[in-house]
């Protein structure tokens, strides 16, 4: 994948090709700006690759046209960015609703799954308190139940503990997995947060455009060329 970066392109991956099983958990670390949260834009369609290819469910989703792509992101992944863009004049309730009715789900249907969502984070008390009346902590549970309200197959998530003090980062970590347990979902996820990324299943480390084990030694010459597979 490359970016036009004055008069030069600039490689952001070279020869990253990488697979992810159903139901599996996969935690992305690397230095600052190697390219993790262009990794999850590319994942969920949200940018589309200058060469190589992604596949979901043996499609390759970069053919298909945008309002089918559209339709993919809202019924099959689910996103959860550091910065969590909770609507502030919206309730905890009706902040999780929106995907639902961006799908055209009646308001009552979406009303039900979104207090089940509540339940499950353990916010149910919260339900109609505005974003700016809630702590961080559960302005990122609020986050999660937004993101899997739908029930997605995916998950993808950008430093989800990242603003959090450690023990809120914590407790947030713990409840990803439980509900990682009792919905099934794949996930992905970019972290810093070392101690949170050995509880995955699965931990790639960015570099230089290509994705190691962790722990793999350094990658060593320039980046070449950009293409993503998966």
């Amino acid at each position: 994948m490359t970016y036009r970066s004055g008069q030069s392109d600039l490689a952001v991956f070279s020869g990253a090709n990488f697979s992810i099983s159903p139901g599996e958990r996969v935690a992305i670390i690397g230095e600052s700006g190697a390219g993790k949260s262009t990794l999850l834009h590319l994942l969920g369609g949200l940018d589309r690759p200058s060469s190589g290819k992604i596949f979901y469910d043996s499609a390759d989703i970069f053919a298909w046209p945008d309002a089918e792509l559209a339709r993919f992101r809202n019924r099959e992944i689910g996103f959860v960015w550091q910065q969590r863009s909770l609507l502030p004049e919206f309730t905890a309730e009706e902040n999780i609703m929106m995907p639902l009715l961006i799908r055209g789900e009646n308001r009552e249907d979406a009303a039900k799954a979104a207090r089940e969502m509540l339940a499950n984070i353990g916010l149910s008390a919260r339900a109609w308190h505005r974003a700016g009346e809630m702590s961080g902590g559960e302005q990122q549970r609020v986050a999660l139940a937004r993101a899997l309200v739908s029930r997605p197959r995916t998950l993808l998530a950008d430093e989800p503990t990242g603003s959090l003090d450690y023990k809120t980062g914590d407790a947030v970590a713990d409840l990803l997995a439980s509900l990682h347990r009792d919905l099934g979902f794949t996930e992905v996820v970019v972290t810093h947060n070392l101690a949170f990324a050995r509880s995955f299943d699965t931990v790639l480390q960015l570099e230089k455009g290509a994705f190691l084990p962790w722990g793999a030694p350094p990658r060593s010459g320039e980046l070449a060329g950009g293409n993503v597979g998966g």
